[in-house]
């Protein structure tokens, strides 16, 4: 088989953890788009090390320089906590560097091995547990290659190499934020270095810190011990701290004077403006809503994300000197060929997705009192405008949409909440915190339950007709499928109905845009690299890109595509990065393993994480002030100090 042009053998002297990286790699070419790859510009691969041992691809390639390059990668990222790592990796890289220009003696071999096994048993993170194994590899199987070079005292080049260091939570991530990095600097008490160093790979570190569905948490290896660090919450107070201190960012901006258009504002919208700004381009938001962030002020209820803060983050985004323009909306206000016409070089289509979806269930279509679809509810909600209410209301779906409208009705002052849902309580996408919060707070959930018909008199709402489900096989979600019950069809009186089962882009605004494609009427058509759609210079990205996705992969997007709006402008082209490269390596072959055994007597189980202050059930449901409280300035600091420092390097080297 090929890796990015290069032939995949098995060497006689691979060990039994050699043989593991091989299988790793032999996963790719079924995993990976390996054209990405040639887009980059590289030459072909002829070794990879890395955390799990050494990859052979070209036997010729000099085992020493292998290690030199490999062990000075490490020494980069050994942060000096411990001497052990900080100390051992630099003068392991010494001996390399002598070795490698004529300088050790036989008995140096024998030094380092030994030197390497002394930081892997004595370092505090894997920088020095695991990091070495892959020099240590290079030493038992090739012993003869350092004897040979320290002998002939050979001048040995150094190879053509690029490094990349990830993490499991790092590598869960959308966004990819350094997350041990700034974990290090809460822990010290260094809050604005740590928002700063959250802030290179996201500008919502505070909105994230409370809405994020933390996919980082599950791949923290603190779970193989005992708890998941609390990330987001740790990143939320060093959030807090910064904004209600007199700290006041200074950007060193160097103005190219090039104008980029970012229609909406949402999460993708505002990331790709703020990164396309450091970079110099001025670039001007358009949003059709009276306010600024999209569905995260418009569709996040105030008491998981309050409007103050909201305002604080985007109020930093627009102090790098973003303009912005509201009520402006594409298609009605100005179009595409507009823009370019004022100059603009390129456009960002960041428009969201804020229609709810329509199922066509009987009664839905007839403007019926008191039936509301879940992003309209939110939506109303939040913007201040009035609601009759009545004493009960019933909500379809299962996803955070629903939990965020049933929340929402239980403050509004509904005496009687109940939300219907066809599968059962597995399955629910909801994020299951949620949920759980939902229940506590007086919310009934009816699961196997499917709304048949809205049920109404004299224009108005008066119940809801439903059917009993069961679960049947795997279908294309990854979960059971619901199946109708036949013959149990029963009323639910209700006073309101709230239909909250999802939600689409509105694609009028490019309905006189015949160039960017619409795929099945859902999102819009673009290069999954590029982000740029069939219209040259024209960008699009979050939900209107890839269907309704969290606020993080939205940030993501946006970043993304600021890099390409950067490429396309400047020089007409697409060249992956390396960054891009390991990414996507990184994502193929997975970085934790939730089944690893983790044998390290600096790192004995039984330190749990801190629970968050959360206000009483009683006093929270009676307002829209935000009910989670976070973490103390200790639990924080306590939650820091948790973090194992997990970083895993990779190098990668190309033929000569």
């Amino acid at each position: 088989m090929q890796l990015w042009g290069a032939s995949i053998y098995y060497s006689a002297k691979l060990t039994d953890k050699n043989k593991l990286i091989m299988k790793i790699i032999d996963k790719l070419s079924d995993r990976l788009d390996l054209n990405f790859f040639e887009r980059s510009g590289h030459k072909k691969i002829s070794s990879v090390l890395n955390w799990t041992g050494v990859a052979l691809l070209d036997e010729k390639d000099n085992k020493v320089d292998l290690a030199r390059c490999y062990m000075q990668e490490l020494q980069k990222i050994s942060c000096g906590v411990c001497v052990p790592c900080k100390n051992g990796t630099d003068v392991a890289s010494e001996i390399l560097e002598n070795i490698c220009i004529g300088k050790a003696i036989i008995e140096d071999i024998d030094r380092l091995r030994n030197l390497c096994d002394w930081i892997m048993s004595s370092s505090k993170c894997t920088v020095g547990t695991i990091g070495p194994s892959s020099v240590v590899e290079l030493i038992d199987n090739y012993r003869e290659d350092f004897e040979k070079v320290i002998k002939s005292k050979e001048i040995i080049k150094r190879g053509d190499y690029i490094a990349h260091v990830t993490a499991p939570c790092i590598n869960g991530c959308p966004s990819k934020l350094d997350i041990p990095n700034w974990m290090e600097r809460v822990r010290d008490g260094r809050y604005e270095d740590a928002l700063q160093s959250a802030r290179r790979n996201t500008p919502l570190a505070g909105i994230l810190g409370r809405t994020c569905f933390h996919p980082c948490q599950d791949n923290c290896r603190r779970a193989n011990i005992d708890d998941s660090i609390q990330i987001c919450l740790i990143r939320r107070f060093a959030a807090d701290e910064v904004f209600y201190s007199n700290y006041k960012p200074d950007f060193k901006i160097k103005d190219n004077n090039i104008k980029v258009a970012i229609v909406g504002s949402g999460p993708a919208g505002l990331s790709c403006a703020y990164y396309l700004r450091l970079m110099g381009y001025k670039p001007v938001i358009f949003e059709a809503l009276p306010v600024l962030g999209g569905m995260m002020n418009v569709g996040i209820p105030k008491f998981r994300l309050p409007k103050h803060f909201l305002d604080a983050e985007i109020g930093y985004i627009l102090s790098t000197g973003i303009e912005y323009k509201l009520n402006s909306r594409l298609g009605k206000d100005f179009t595409i060929k507009d823009l370019f016409g004022q100059g603009f070089k390129a456009v960002f289509l960041g428009i969201g997705a804020h229609l709810g979806q329509n199922i066509n269930l009987p009664g839905e279509n007839d403007n019926l009192k008191g039936f509301f679809d879940g992003v309209e509810f939110l939506r109303k909600v939040n913007l201040g405008q009035k609601i009759d209410i009545g004493k009960k209301v019933i909500i379809e779906g299962g996803g955070n949409v629903a939990i965020d409208c049933c929340r929402t009705a239980v403050r509004l002052g509904y005496k009687d909440v109940t939300v219907v849902y066809r599968r059962s309580k597995e399955e629910m996408p909801a994020a299951y915190d949620e949920l759980e919060t939902a229940i506590e707070e007086g919310v009934k959930f009816e699961f196997l339950t499917n709304p048949v018909a809205i049920l109404h008199e004299n224009g108005r709402v008066t119940g809801v007709r439903c059917r009993k489900m069961k679960l049947g096989e795997i279908d294309a979600s990854g979960r059971k499928s619901p199946v109708e019950v036949p013959d149990t069809d029963f009323d639910i009186e209700t006073d309101d109905f709230i239909m909250a089962i999802g939600q689409v882009p509105d694609f009028d605004c490019l309905k006189d845009v015949p160039e960017i494609k619409i795929v099945k009427g859902k999102t819009i058509s673009a290069d999954k690299f590029t982000f740029m759609t069939d219209m040259p210079g024209v960008f699009a990205g979050g939900d209107a890109l890839t269907g309704p996705i969290s606020i993080v992969d939205s940030n993501r997007d946006g970043k993304n595509a600021a890099r390409r709006i950067d490429q396309y402008i400047r020089t007409g082209t697409f060249t992956p990065t390396d960054d891009c490269l390991f990414e996507n390596l990184f994502e193929a072959i997975g970085v934790y393993d939730k089944n690893e055994v983790i044998k390290n007597a600096d790192m004995p189980p039984g330190n749990f994480a801190p629970k968050q202050i959360i206000k009483p059930v009683k006093e929270r449901i009676k307002s829209f002030e935000e009910a989670d409280k976070g973490f103390t300035n200790d639990d924080a600091v306590y939650e820091a100090t948790r973090c194992m420092r997990c970083y895993y390097l990779m190098l990668v080297k190309f033929e000569d």
